[in-house]
């Protein structure tokens, strides 16, 4: 399982001394780790994540606050590790300064659901990606043209993250024909592997996406486990 799973917490969600044993049990079973940056409107996250980062932040959580927390996981860690965030955080920070210290701190890649990267600022974040050796992974959904698939498969690197259906995360979910002609679709311009992602919460889910695709990516569900029946319960989940 370990070989084709990667999963999904908030930093400092819902504490530091608690993210740090969610981390811990996390890397067990995943081959990556996606930490999420919070942030005040995280538009691409259902309910469970947006409430995970309200609690996040009024724990006082910063930019470099999550920083240190990587830098005491990931470079002792089995997992590779990725941050999701939004542009405005990395913004805040100063773009080139927020790469180079994901760099520093063993970062393999980078997830920005609010910026494109043919916009003026989704270019030089792009631009600063490459230049640091840090993959910015490129999302695509079933709305996705051809051209934009066209556009995409010219600067997406190592994976590309596939939402299963255009709605937030964590809705009620399965594999239906609709989702394998878009995929079929995807993978005619798409060379590189996809990473299946949004509402997988099942081990049926899991098998079927190793199966026919590439990784799944499991977040609402670690959370939601977690806020239902504590730590204990998410390695008997993952398990």
């Amino acid at each position: 399982m370990k070989q084709t799973l990667m999963t999904h917490m908030v930093c400092w969600y819902p504490s530091l001394a608690e993210s740090k044993k969610i981390f811990t049990v996390l890397s067990q079973y995943s081959k990556y780790i996606e930490v999420q940056f919070p942030f005040s409107d995280p538009i691409a996250d259902g309910i469970t994540i947006s409430e995970a980062n309200t609690v996040a932040l009024k724990n006082n959580i910063t930019t470099q606050k999550c920083f240190h927390f990587l830098e005491k996981h990931t470079k002792k860690s089995t997992a590779q590790v990725l941050i999701m965030t939004y542009y405005n955080i990395i913004l805040n920070y100063w773009v080139e300064a927020f790469i180079k210290e994901a760099k520093q701190k063993w970062i393999y890649g980078l997830i920005v659901p609010d910026i494109l990267f043919d916009e003026p600022d989704g270019k030089i974040l792009l631009l600063l990606c490459k230049k640091y050796d840090i993959h910015l992974i490129q999302t695509i959904s079933p709305s996705c043209d051809l051209k934009r698939l066209k556009d995409i498969s010219k600067v997406a690197s190592w994976f590309v993250y596939a939402i299963s259906q255009n709605m937030t995360t964590w809705n009620k979910w399965k594999f239906w024909e609709e989702f394998r002609e878009y995929i079929k679709r995807v993978k005619q311009h798409i060379k590189i592997p996809l990473w299946i992602g949004f509402w997988i919460s099942t081990k049926t889910d899991i098998k079927s996406v190793c199966k026919e695709w590439s990784f799944a990516i499991i977040g609402s569900k670690v959370i939601k486990t977690y806020n239902e029946k504590g730590l204990v319960w998410i390695d008997d989940f993952l398990k």
